[in-house]
């Protein structure tokens, strides 16, 4: 299976090639940049790993092991991916009115119109979004190339081991037994469905009070982290690892168990447009279906308040497509 990263020479888009040539070193992965130095340099470095990945030296050569390389943009079209990545984006530094917590959809616009562009030359394929912001950034890319809505997946998985991260620590036990998903935006108005949290598959309740600290903390951990580590390094290892938990489950034919996604909408939770997460089943080619829970009202009040946000930056931005 081939795997083509767009940005793969960014923070999140290396990180997500060295997770999955980890992970599953039989996968062929193709790095894409304008900076195709530093893509090139990314894929030599991964195809080096992948030494050790594979546990060589072997006694005969692995025909399922991978290769990782890099093309610049304009070689695009001779690549055949069945899976892509867009973790392209904008410099910091470029964002504009200094505004440097949270990515700028104008700001990002022509990135998504370019990787459009460079998209439209392939049959309808599953497409991962990482750039942010992740729901309008989603959207836009399903608007211009007018594939099925399915295709298209927003990743937002971040906010569900951050949001576990949260509840183990007032409930004092390991992450990994936690479960919570996460509904609504990408960033301020992500909407943790308190109503389904589990640890060890047990319901669990969460008081009011506590609940506004989870969600700060959630909201704002990553900034957090990145502050402190620097913001060009951004939350890199936990979006790595679960764009590359993402991928491989589609390119395995998807699964049964529900995942929280962006995807755009058609009259799912009452919203005939737009882009939100919400709880999925994935297959091959991307949503498989879009899961509807019966919400408490204060969750349903808050997944409307997050679709109105998006949905205002996407009508404000429309004309310019």
């Amino acid at each position: 299976m081939h795997v083509t990263i767009i940005g793969g020479a960014s923070t999140i888009g290396s990180t997500a090639a060295f997770a999955l040539t980890a992970m599953d070193p039989s996968l062929d992965i193709t790095l894409v940049d304008i900076a195709d130095e530093a893509a090139w340099g990314h894929a030599r470095d991964l195809l080096h790993a992948s030494y050790f990945f594979t546990d060589a030296p072997v006694s005969t050569c692995d025909a399922d092991r991978g290769t990782v390389r890099s093309v610049g943009t304009d070689e695009l079209a001779g690549v055949d991916p069945d899976l892509a990545v867009v973790a392209a984006s904008v410099p910091r530094s470029e964002w504009s009115d200094g505004d440097q917590r949270r990515e700028r959809f104008t700001d990002t616009l022509p990135v998504a119109d370019d990787v459009a562009g460079q998209l439209e030359q392939f049959s309808p394929l599953p497409v991962v979004v990482v750039t942010n912001p992740v729901d309008r950034i989603t959207y836009r890319l399903w608007d211009l190339l007018g594939w099925s809505r399915k295709r298209f997946i927003g990743f937002s998985l971040a906010e569900s081991a951050r949001l576990a991260d949260a509840i183990a620590q007032f409930h004092d036990v390991d992450p990994n037994v936690v479960q919570c998903p996460t509904m609504g935006e990408h960033g301020e108005h992500v909407v943790p469905i308190f109503s389904r949290a589990t640890i060890d598959g047990n319901r669990v309740e969460i008081p009011d009070d506590r609940r506004t600290e989870i969600i700060d903390y959630v909201r704002d951990i990553g900034f957090d982290i990145a502050d402190r580590r620097g913001m060009a390094d951004s939350s890199r290892w936990v979006s790595g690892a679960g764009i590359a938990r993402l991928v491989r489950t589609i390119l395995g034919g998807g699964t049964e168990e529900l995942c929280c996604v962006s995807t755009p909408l058609n009259g799912a939770y009452g919203f005939d447009d737009g882009c939100l997460s919400v709880p999925v089943t994935l297959d091959g080619d991307g949503v498989e279906s879009v899961i509807e829970w019966n919400l408490k009202d204060s969750e349903r009040e808050r997944l409307r308040q997050a679709h109105n946000v998006i949905y205002a930056d996407i009508e404000s931005t429309r004309s310019e497509g």
